[in-house]
């Protein structure tokens, strides 16, 4: 499952947690919703935080690659206009 598949996912159960939730409450009188604690939150935004991370290096390393492929490109465009001004 790619990453993007995996956010997709998590984000529609968290929003889709939020309509269930009143439905069991209707449904089940004695329903309490979970209570998230600190460490929930901070093992989530942790995650976030990592995952963010790992984008920007990808991103960061991506255009790495594109510079150099763009400076060879330009590279080898001077040497053909140099060769050809020299025939």
């Amino acid at each position: 499952m790619s990453n993007l598949k995996l956010h997709l996912l998590f984000a529609l159960l968290f929003v889709g947690s939020f309509f269930v939730s009143e439905q069991f409450q209707k449904i089940l009188p004695t329903w309490k919703d979970p209570k998230v604690g600190l460490l929930s939150l901070v093992v989530a935004l942790i995650w976030v935080a990592s995952t963010l991370l790992e984008k920007l290096e990808k991103l960061e390393n991506d255009m790495k690659v594109a510079k150099d492929r763009l400076e060879r490109a330009e590279h080898k465009i001077r040497t053909l206009e140099d060769r050809e001004v020299a025939v």
